[in-house]
């Protein structure tokens, strides 16, 4: 099977590389800007607000699936810069789902849970999608261009953590580097989401392209936790002085925009699809993660 990766240069990007190799397919990792390799392949810098390069580069590979994680997925460049978070992050999915479409080809799209409002607990895929933030309403938008492609899915990511494979720090690389200098720091205690670890995070979006699941599908971890909570498991987990994480209020700071206050992703659809796919809670995945 030949298959596209949009954003493979990203930090999703980075850990696909390792359940995509076991399987065998023709990969053709698409990059922003960045330019380089990802494995033995060279990167393919593919400009999302471009049409004509999108078009170019999707009939030149000639995919049978794409599975399309590349956006803008910081929410502060969305509100600064609207205008071109909907270009990336809304016209270039919707131009490839229509290329998708057209041919029949598979399509998996990685979408989040800030699609909500975050007003309850335990999103399920039936319910509808809220956002409060510029960033979530160009991911809702997205998923709606993606899933007029026949043969698509889309995965709801949650708050995913891990290091770096991609060179570009995660926040979990940032908050260790201060907890090992000794530094405390600060974590919502009242802000909840269902954090899942890179490397599973992978495997599933793998496992979706292979699947002929169609419609929308929430993958998260299976335990409803604050950064504070999170951070916490992490730092006991790693030998850390759990008295340098510390706890804060959202009320605390003061916003640009609006953050939803609970996001945490009922997953037990994931669960029925792929039983036999482990999804480690966070003393296991940081063990891992530290072999």
């Amino acid at each position: 099977m030949r298959v596209v990766v949009t954003g493979a240069s990203g930090q999703v990007g980075a850990y696909l590389l390792q359940p995509l190799r076991q399987t065998g397919w023709t990969v053709f990792p698409w990059s922003g800007a960045s330019r380089g390799h990802w494995g033995g392949s060279p990167l393919i810098p593919v400009d999302l607000t471009d049409e004509t390069a999108i078009e170019r580069e999707l009939s030149k590979a000639d995919p049978d699936a794409v599975l399309h994680i590349a956006a803008i997925s910081a929410a502060d460049q969305v509100r600064r810069a609207p205008a071109r978070g909907r270009v990336v992050n809304v016209d270039a999915t919707r131009r490839i789902a229509r290329w998708c479409g057209d041919r029949e080809r598979r399509l998996v799209f990685a979408s989040t849970d800030m699609v909500f409002d975050g007003e309850r607990s335990w999103y399920t895929e039936n319910d509808e999608p809220r956002p409060i933030l510029a960033y979530g309403e160009t991911k809702r938008d997205a998923e709606i261009e993606a899933l007029k492609a026949p043969n698509s899915a889309v995965a709801r990511l949650c708050l995913l953590y891990g290091p770096s494979r991609c060179g570009r720090e995660t926040f979990l690389d940032r908050s260790l580097a201060s907890l090992r200098a000794g530094s405390p720091q600060t974590f919502f205690n009242d802000e909840y989401r269902t954090p899942l670890d890179f490397q599973t995070a992978a495997q599933i979006l793998v496992e979706l392209v292979r699947s002929e699941r169609r419609g929308i599908l929430h993958v998260g971890g299976r335990e409803r936790l604050s950064r504070f909570d999170l951070m916490s498991r992490i730092a006991q987990a790693l030998g850390l002085d759990p008295a340098l994480v510390q706890a804060n209020s959202r009320a605390d700071v003061v916003f640009q925009e609006p953050r939803p206050a609970d996001l945490s992703l009922n997953t037990s659809l994931l669960a029925d699809l792929f039983p036999h796919l482990e999804r480690p809670g966070v003393e296991e995945a940081v063990r891992r993660m530290d072999s």
